[in-house]
C-alpha cells in the first residue's frame, strides 16, 4: 500500500529561494533536492532512476529509495515547495513516486457535481482530489471522523454535504442526533427532516442528548449479544446514527467553568468518550468538529478512536499537528480546501453548498404538519432491542 503525503504549497517556502526554478528541468530539481536533504546512498551518488510514467493528469519519476533511508517530512515538505505546480510523493516497496501535475485544483467545486454513486456502501463525499473524487465509507474506511478548521474555511459547509448527501442516498437508514453548540444557529433548520432524532443547541440540552444516546447503547450492546453479534457490518442491521458536534470546545470545562455546569460539560465528555470507545461496533458514528483543535478541546479518547481527520485551514502548525498529526494544514490556499487523513493524506476541494440549494434538496425529507404536532418521545424504550434497532434487507 502507498504511503502518501501531498504537497499544494508553492515554491519559495522552503527552499524556493535557493534554486533557480525557471532553468531547471523537474529531474535535475529533484536531483538538486536529493542532495540538499541528503537523500543519498552510501557512496553519495543519487538515488536510482527507475523510470518515467506519462499519465493524462500528471508525470511520475520512480526512484528507489536508497537503503537505510526513508522518505520523510523533511523531504516531502522540500519536494513540493520547489515546484509551481501541486506535487504527490508517495512510497512503495522500496521506491518513491513523485507526481508532477498539470493543474492546480480548482478553488470552487459545485455540489451538482458531486456524482452520484448506487452502492449499498455507506459512502459520502469528502471532496475533489488530483486524483479524481476522494469518497469516505463510514462503515469500512473509519467510523468517527474528527473535522477542524477555522472560521468560514468550510468546517460547516462540509457538515451540510454529509448531512444532504446521507439524507438524499441513504434516506430510510440514517438517523442524526445534532448538538449545535452555536446555538442552534446552524443545525435549527435539521430539526424538522424525518431523519433528525434531535437537536440539542446548549450545554444542557447537548447533556441530556448524550444521556438519552449512552442508554440506548447499553441496551443495543445486550440486544448484540444475545444475537451473537459482534458488529453492524456483518449483521442485516441496516441503520446507521450519526452524532455531529459542532464547536464541541463549548463542552470543555476550565477554571473558571461553575461547578454545576463543569459537572454537565465532565458527563458530556464521558459520554463522547465513550461512544469513540465501544458504539462504532453498534452503528453510530461520531462527527467531532472544533474550530481550534488543541489537547483540552480534543478528547484523548475521541482522537485515538477517530480514524479519519479532516483539516480546513488552520492558523498555526501547533493546531494543525493536534488535528492530523502533522503540518500542512496552515498553509491550505482558500476557502474548501482540506487535509483528510486516514493511513494515507490527501489535499481535496470540499463541495460547495449554498443555503437555498441545501433546502431544496432536504424539502423533501422535511415531516408533514401532522408529524410536527405529534408529541415527541425522547424516553429509551423497554425492549430487547428490536425495535430500536431498524433491520433492512438481508
Amino acid at each position: 500500500m502507498f504511503t502518501s503525503i501531498t504537497c499544494l504549497f508553492l515554491g519559495s517556502v522552503i527552499i524556493g529561494s535557493l534554486m533557480p526554478i525557471g532553468k531547471m528541468s523537474d529531474m535535475k530539481m529533484l536531483s538538486v533536492i536529493f542532495k540538499r536533504n541528503n537523500f543519498l546512498r552510501g557512496d553519495k551518488s543519487q538515488p536510482k532512476f527507475n523510470g518515467k510514467n506519462n499519465e493524462d493528469h500528471y508525470v511520475e519519476y520512480v526512484y528507489s529509495i536508497p537503503l537505510g533511508l526513508t522518505v520523510g517530512e523533511g523531504l516531502v515538505n522540500a519536494i513540493g515547495a520547489a515546484f509551481e505546480k501541486p506535487v504527490k510523493v508517495l512510497s512503495e516497496g522500496g521506491r518513491i513516486f513523485i507526481r508532477i501535475y498539470f493543474e492546480k485544483l480548482p478553488e470552487i467545486i459545485p455540489y451538482s457535481n458531486v456524482p452520484i454513486r448506487k452502492s449499498a456502501k455507506w459512502l459520502m463525499p469528502i471532496g475533489y482530489g488530483l486524483d479524481g473524487w476522494l469518497w469516505h465509507d463510514l462503515d469500512r474506511d473509519a467510523v468517527h471522523m474528527n473535522v477542524s478548521g477555522a472560521t468560514r474555511q468550510g468546517k460547516t459547509v462540509f457538515l451540510k454535504n454529509l448531512i444532504t448527501y446521507l439524507c438524499e442516498h441513504k434516506t430510510d437508514y440514517v438517523k442524526f442526533h445534532l448538538i449545535d453548540m452555536k446555538g442552534g444557529l446552524e443545525f435549527g433548520r435539521y430539526e424538522n427532516l424525518r431523519q433528525v432524532e434531535g437537536v440539542a443547541s446548549n450545554i444542557e440540552e447537548a447533556e441530556q442528548m448524550l444521556e438519552r444516546i449512552r442508554l440506548d447503547i447499553d441496551k443495543k450492546m445486550k440486544f448484540f449479544k444475545r444475537r451473537g453479534f459482534n458488529n453492524i457490518v456483518n449483521t442485516p442491521i441496516r441503520t446507521r446514527h450519526v452524532i455531529i458536534i459542532d464547536e464541541a470546545a463549548e463542552l470543555t470545562p476550565d477554571k473558571h467553568t461553575l461547578p454545576k455546569l463543569k459537572e454537565s460539560m465532565q458527563n458530556c465528555q464521558d459520554t463522547m468518550s465513550h461512544i469513540a470507545r465501544v458504539a462504532g461496533a453498534l452503528g453510530y458514528r461520531l462527527v467531532f468538529c472544533t474550530q481550534y483543535a488543541t489537547a483540552d478541546t480534543l478528547p484523548r479518547q475521541v482522537k485515538q478512536n477517530s480514524d479519519a481527520k479532516i483539516a480546513f485551514k488552520l492558523p498555526t502548525g501547533t493546531a494543525s499537528r493536534v488535528a492530523i498529526d502533522e503540518d500542512g494544514a496552515q498553509y491550505l490556499p482558500n476557502a474548501g480546501r482540506a487535509i483528510y487523513k486516514t493511513h494515507e493524506r490527501e489535499t481535496v476541494q470540499v463541495p460547495l453548498l449554498d443555503d437555498k440549494e441545501m433546502m431544496e434538496r432536504l424539502q423533501p425529507f422535511m415531516k408533514e404538519v401532522s408529524e410536527l404536532d405529534a408529541p415527541k418521545d425522547y424516553s429509551v424504550p423497554e425492549t430487547d432491542g428490536s425495535n430500536i434497532i431498524e433491520f433492512g434487507k438481508a
